[in-house]
């Protein structure tokens, strides 16, 4: 486990019954999430599911709901099914956990409204997300809001450096900004961050991987940030289209990978 994940989850953190979970640009929150929640129905069981998927854990006192493979969206039909297990009587505190809230309609946030408001206090709706200004008002109105911190970036240089990864100082600099490239302990999206520089110079990307392709994109909004007192119109133009580049990439409904990649060669 990466050490400020491990900080973070010793803390002593207490959960209102209704909570967003969410963070800044460069952090992924959803398996950080997972991790509290994993934690929260071990405490609920009293049993240890720390080795456990979330996904895994059979108890009558969690619900795991998430995009179904092959979907664009959860479903309005998703988001019923758990009123039956909202509605059953407890001895202890349930939990619904929301996976990627990003992918829910309109129309599923109105259901899961109505399912929210019918839920007691003893009912914890549980909600992750990498893009908080995805989620409607109404329910940002109607729900706490926990905002996971990132990392500090002399955490993560520190971590780079220990684990003696064979980086340059500019690709280390673009990490600690963007953590969730080490989130998961693999160095595989970390070898394919050394072609980013090679991608620049040929003005065009190669890869298929959509994780390199994103990552890739974030790497073009770290130098574009940093070019901005140098040529500050042309690279506000394009953050602007890098953004918008990201929000495809990870909508539900996104272009193909041929058309992002046509959009991202033409801000190299």
């Amino acid at each position: 486990m990466l050490p400020w994940i491990k900080s973070y989850l010793e803390k002593d953190i207490t959960f209102k019954p209704k909570t967003i979970f969410f963070g800044p640009e460069g952090l992924n929150v959803i398996d950080l999430s997972k991790l509290l929640v994993n934690r929260l129905i071990s405490e609920i069981d009293k049993k240890d599911y720390s080795k456990n998927e979330l996904e895994d854990i059979a108890s009558p006192n969690f619900y795991f709901l998430k995009r179904e493979e092959g979907k664009n969206n959860i479903s309005i039909e998703q988001l019923r099914n758990p009123k039956n297990f909202l509605s059953l009587s407890s001895t202890k505190s349930k939990i619904l956990f929301i996976q990627n809230g990003e992918y829910i309609r309109l129309d599923g946030y109105n259901t899961l409204l109505k399912v929210s408001e019918d839920a007691n206090d003893s009912t914890y709706i549980f909600i992750a997300t990498n893009d908080i200004n995805s989620i409607p008002q109404t329910i940002l109105s109607r729900f706490h809001k926990h905002k996971i911190p990132m990392p500090k970036r002399e955490e993560i240089l520190d971590f780079l450096n220990e684990k003696k990864i064979d980086l340059d100082e500019k690709i280390k600099n673009f990490i600690s900004f963007n953590p969730w490239l080490v989130e998961k302990e693999s160095n595989e999206i970390l070898e394919k961050v050394k072609n980013f520089d090679h991608y620049i110079k040929a003005r065009k990307i190669e890869s298929k991987d959509k994780i390199e392709i994103e990552a890739f994109v974030d790497y073009l909004v770290f130098l574009n940030k940093n070019n901005i007192k140098k040529s500050p119109k042309t690279s506000f133009k394009k953050l602007e289209q890098l953004m918008d580049i990201k929000k495809s990439i990870r909508s539900p409904n996104n272009l193909s990978l041929d058309i992002i990649k046509l959009r991202i060669n033409s801000c190299v």
